[in-house]
């Protein structure tokens, strides 16, 4: 059994308990969080171990995995400390928000030897590994575009609701890094890694320091071309969607379900996605996550890479933080430039 013990008693943490749960090989040990009534409260309606300080957490020999889960500004120095703790880590998205604080994180797992799972949950879906196995087999033909909607719309109160959201300091940016990180990461995936990004980020409607839109004219690797767009201003809110064209065919995503599969001679089934996370940040599905941090335990005991690792985890932020260079020197941005 793998003991999972959650740093962050706050929204994402709700999600991780909820995975852990189903997992047939993990369980939730403990929690900490700065906030002693918010740790005890939540180990109650959990039935864990509230600790009293995140030393005693890293210092419990029946923590096998530190479940990274406060604001974006702090996830590095985090899971840095649990990785020198030599616990094995799992990081919420974005998995830092500077190049710095990535390299801090790889270079701690790669000192300590220890494993690290990036959440990004929907590359988990049945979905995406349908697509991706389709793109590898060659079913589309050539790959000619390959484009990323994340219209999402987060009300005035959203941002009220805790003071870090909408802060380069502990949010790293808007649009792109919290809500659209998902979106960008999938298509990434897919399509094999981003040559270059050309970008236009802009704070249009709410009063916070971060992007609330942008736009993203996209190289990617493999020779195609196209969009990257998200927003928070969008009302009411609509599903991510993910549109690839090749010569051979097309195929549509919506969240976590193919809704087109336009593909020649090849006539497969599709469906309805089940979530619209445009409209609620909290429209999750534990199952996805649960899947993650299963891949994570695989690895852990048969001593391999989990399939989103530091090296994964990285990639979207990479792409995101290369948007916001091109948007304000107007370059476009080779992606592996310093």
């Amino acid at each position: 059994m793998t003991n999972f013990a959650i740093i962050g008693c706050g929204a994402a943490a709700k999600i991780h308990a909820g995975a852990i749960k189903g997992l047939e090989n993990g369980c939730l040990y403990g929690v900490f969080d700065g906030h002693a009534e918010r740790a005890a409260h939540f180990a109650a309606q959990h039935g864990c171990r509230a600790f009293f300080s995140m030393e005693e957490l890293l210092c419990c020999k029946d923590v096998d995995v530190v479940n990274v889960c406060v604001p974006s500004g702090l996830h590095a120095q985090i899971a840095v400390a649990a990785l020198n703790a030599k616990k094995h880590v799992v990081v919420e998205k974005p998995m830092a928000i500077t190049k710095a604080q990535i390299n801090e994180i790889i270079a701690a797992a790669e000192q300590n030897d220890v494993k690290v799972a990036v959440i990004t949950q929907y590359r988990f879906t049945p979905a995406t590994q349908r697509v991706k196995k389709a793109l590898e087999e060659g079913k589309l033909g050539k790959i000619l575009l390959a484009d990323f909607s994340g219209k999402y719309y987060r009300s005035a109160e959203y941002y009220a609701s805790a003071t870090w959201r909408g802060t380069m300091a502990m949010d790293g940016g808007g649009a792109l890094m919290n809500q659209g990180i998902h979106g960008i990461d999938v298509i990434q995936y897919l399509m094999g890694g981003v040559k270059s990004v050309q970008a236009t980020c802009r704070t249009l409607r709410h009063d916070v320091e971060v992007e609330d839109s942008a736009y993203l004219l996209v190289e990617y690797k493999n020779g195609a071309i196209g969009c990257i767009h998200g927003t928070t201003v969008a009302s009411p809110g609509y599903p991510r969607r993910i549109e690839i064209n090749g010569t051979k065919g097309s195929i549509v995503m919506e969240e976590d379900s193919i809704v087109r599969w336009d593909v020649d001679g090849d006539n497969a089934e599709t469906g309805k996605r089940t979530v619209n996370s445009g409209a609620d940040p909290m429209a999750v599905n534990y199952g996805y996550h649960r899947l993650q941090l299963a891949d994570l335990i695989a690895a852990i005991e048969e001593d391999h890479a989990p399939l989103v690792d530091v090296y994964e985890g990285k990639k979207p932020v990479e792409i995101i933080l290369a948007a916001y260079e091109s948007s304000r020197t107007g370059r476009k941005i080779l992606l592996g430039e310093e």
